[in-house]
């Protein structure tokens, strides 16, 4: 490959979805501080959830672990309880469950990343509540089995649909192949992350339509103040500055400079605070999901097809190019991937020699519990617990 410092990294971290007119939105916003927090704007986002997956029920708020703690309060979970989810994941997720009192339990996962079936039966106690079914970068769980797990065992079951938006069942059974994904489960949540399928920094929405627990999410999220304006600030400015950022990224290294600058400074925040890896997720972390950032998903939304065709094209063009002895892929049909997750042997130096193209392919998720630094203690987390989570461990 020709080198040409000229060239704009290939990044999948960094406001990844941010194109030219979402960056000219974010930057009309920015100096708009009168529609940073209230507006007509989570209507309209809702509204678009609930003609989308033809459901009674949209709730928004500030992020997905908000979304998800929302829903674990509408379904009653409390100290006591458990809930059943997968090892492979973020710690926003767990810290959900850990402020209702309740005790996150978690399962091993099998081959596609996904949760193992056979051991949530292993992990289901009389203080089982729920079960949390994450799929991971946009690869469907295996539902059936998991709702007739659920069904004997009187549960309920949540889905995980952070890493995806537009995904369907593709398999044929009970659950009914071509169903979306999210309208399976009792209750889901999706998230707006920086670096999430469709984007506004922050931000997530939880779907339900059950009658009794969609009030329930809905008297929750109308007693939560708005996030600050300041934080609202941050938040504009992270696709504004990455625009900028990412293409000075290697020239005499301005780029790297500005982030740190810009993180140092507190204009820019981070997905995940120190509190958080500590299993703490704190009362004014929960919020509604502020005007100007449902503006920026609700325009995500409508590129919905044009992002997922190309994903799917992508990931078929992968498949047909990666198989070989010395690369493993957890999956060998096409979905419209939040990332195309590759099994491979020295990892380490796979990444170094392609960020010397300019190249920066994500190592997320890269330990048991991302990210690196988390509390395993105060996250009830026993490394003994997830075998299949050390086989990929230094190879994701």
């Amino acid at each position: 490959m020709k080198r040409s410092y000229n060239m704009r990294p290939i990044a999948i971290s960094l406001s990844p979805n941010a194109e030219k007119k979402d960056i000219l939105l974010s930057l009309k916003l920015f100096f708009s501080p009168w529609a940073y927090v209230k507006g007509q704007s989570a209507k309209s986002l809702e509204q678009w959830f609930r003609n989308y997956f033809n459901i009674s029920y949209a709730i928004s708020f500030n992020s997905g672990r908000t979304a998800f703690y929302a829903i674990l309060k509408g379904l009653g979970v409390k100290k006591e309880d458990e809930v059943i989810l997968q090892s492979f994941t973020c710690v926003a997720v767990p810290n959900s469950i850990i402020r209702t009192g309740a005790k996150p339990i978690y399962c091993d996962i099998l081959a596609d990343l996904t949760i193992d079936p056979k051991d949530i039966e292993r992990k289901i106690t009389k203080k089982t509540k729920a079960i949390l079914v994450q799929h991971t970068f946009g690869i469907p769980s295996q539902m059936d089995e998991i709702v007739e797990i659920a069904k004997k065992n009187n549960l309920f079951v949540i889905e995980d649909c952070a890493h995806i938006i537009g995904g369907e069942y593709p398999r044929s059974g009970k659950v009914g192949k071509g169903r979306k994904l999210g309208k399976i489960g009792i209750a889901s949540f999706f998230s707006f992350g920086r670096d999430k399928a469709f984007s506004s920094v922050f931000g997530g929405v939880a779907i339900t339509n059950d009658k009794d627990l969609g009030k329930k999410i809905r008297s929750f999220q109308s007693n939560l103040s708005f996030p600050s304006y300041f934080w609202v600030f941050q938040q504009l400015f992270h696709p504004v500055a990455f625009s900028f950022i990412l293409p000075f990224y290697n020239f005499l290294s301005i780029g790297k400079v500005l982030l740190v600058l810009f993180q140092k400074l507190k204009l820019l925040s981070f997905p995940v605070s120190k509190e958080e890896k500590n299993g703490v997720f704190k009362n004014g972390e929960i919020k509604k999901m502020p005007n100007a950032l449902c503006t920026l998903a609700f325009f995500q939304l409508k590129k919905l097809s044009e992002f997922n065709g190309k994903r799917e094209e992508n990931v078929s063009t992968y498949i047909a190019a990666l198989k070989s002895e010395r690369i493993s892929l957890p999956f060998d049909t096409k979905y419209p991937l939040l990332r195309f997750p590759l099994i491979i042997e020295k990892r380490d130096e796979v990444l170094k020699q392609f960020r010397k193209e300019k190249i920066y392919l994500g190592n997320w998720y890269s330990n048991i519990i991302d990210p690196k630094g988390v509390s395993f203690k105060k996250c009830f987390i026993k490394k003994d617990l997830v075998p299949m989570q050390k086989i990929f461990q230094n190879k994701l």
